[in-house]
């Protein structure tokens, strides 16, 4: 089969591999859609992002969704033709944060599972353990599917950050997780969103994901924007989805008394953050790693409809132009919002 192999920092290339199969307790999925995440990006970019360091499969694509091939032997519940997505993670099971529910969160550095440690799905077909898959009906979009491990992302930011209705989110950054963060946000209840966001396409899709207010950050602090706002309050919640200093730091002066802050940007360098404000107004700064329970629910809230994220996704594209694709990205992240890979797809326009 084809598929797309990382060769090295800034080297991708198509090449003929063998098919997988369906062991016990597998299925084969002919993959319908994958999409390119910025933690591809960055190992396509970096020679020593961490996730690098321990990779064992050279083909990656963790956030995809496919068509049921194949059943392994002791699988239940699923049949050829089932529409599915799977959860990329292989926890353990065994250690303290596994059997306490928090199998994100787990020892094993194999965690990490499909496109780290085992094949992706940049490729015509994945083998995967069943208990990761979530089968959806047949007729929900398989395009949108594709953006269930993003969105889970973004819902997990928002669990870990306790959002209830009718609190003010402010959302800094709006690249696809905080853009998905935003639609989260708002289906879940929250009162006011505001987003920070210096690229203006992407401050329009925040909007039309619906942000209430965005902010053009390269204009004008954002945080002094978001405190007229909120009548000199503050937000509830502040997300950085950016994973950089600056960003940060508005989450930190745009937070309220009492208000939260989570980080769910990856910080690839070291950056310094004056915490008085913290300690004064006795904020509470939270992480947010992947997700839990939240990818069955991404799964489906895409499938019944009730978030649309087909305005994330900017473009389609086919095995063969992967390699230009990561190219392209790398040079320009702001050029399109998602990018989904498809097996299936002739050369895109």
């Amino acid at each position: 089969m084809k598929a797309v192999a990382i060769r090295g920092v800034g080297n991708m290339e198509l090449v003929d591999v063998a098919e997988p199969e369906a062991g016990p307790g597998e299925l084969k999925l002919r993959v319908r859609y994958c999409g390119i995440c910025g933690s591809d990006l960055h190992e396509f970019q970096s020679p020593v992002i961490t996730l690098m360091t321990n990779r064992q499969s050279p083909i990656m694509g963790h956030e995809f969704s496919g068509e049921v091939v194949a059943v392994g032997r002791d699988v239940d519940g699923f049949a050829v033709g089932d529409l599915a997505t799977v959860n990329p993670q292989e926890p353990c099971g065994e250690c303290l944060y596994c059997k306490s529910g928090r199998g994100n969160l787990c020892l094993s550095e194999r965690v990490l599972g499909l496109g780290y440690h085992h094949p992706g799905a940049f490729a015509e077909y994945v083998s995967a353990k069943a208990s990761r898959a979530v089968r959806v009906d047949s007729d929900a979009p398989a395009d949108q599917l594709a953006l269930t491990e993003p969105l889970a992302v973004a819902i997990h930011a928002l669990n870990q950050g306790g959002l209830q209705p009718g609190e003010t989110v402010f959302v800094a950054g709006a690249g696809p997780i905080g853009a998905l963060t935003v639609a989260a946000a708002r289906h879940f209840g929250a009162g006011r969103v505001i987003v920070s966001e210096p690229a203006a396409k992407r401050r329009a899709l925040a909007q039309h994901l619906g942000a209430d207010e965005v902010i053009d950050p390269s204009k004008a602090p954002a945080a002094p924007h978001v405190l007229e706002l909120t009548e000199g309050l503050g937000v509830d919640l502040a997300v950085e989805c950016v994973g950089i200093g600056a960003a940060l730091d508005d989450c930190l002066a745009a937070a309220k008394r009492g208000g939260r802050i989570v980080v769910a940007g990856v910080f690839e360098q070291p950056t310094p953050i004056l915490l008085l404000r913290t300690m004064v107004f006795e904020h509470h700064i939270i992480g947010a790693f992947a997700y839990r329970e939240e990818f069955p629910q991404a799964a489906d809230l895409i499938a019944s409809g009730q978030i649309d994220v087909s305005p994330v996704i900017s473009r389609t594209v086919s095995l063969a132009e992967v390699p230009a694709t990561f190219a392209e990205l790398a040079a320009d992240r702001d050029r399109y919002h998602k990018v989904l890979v498809s097996p299936e797809a002739g050369p895109s326009q």
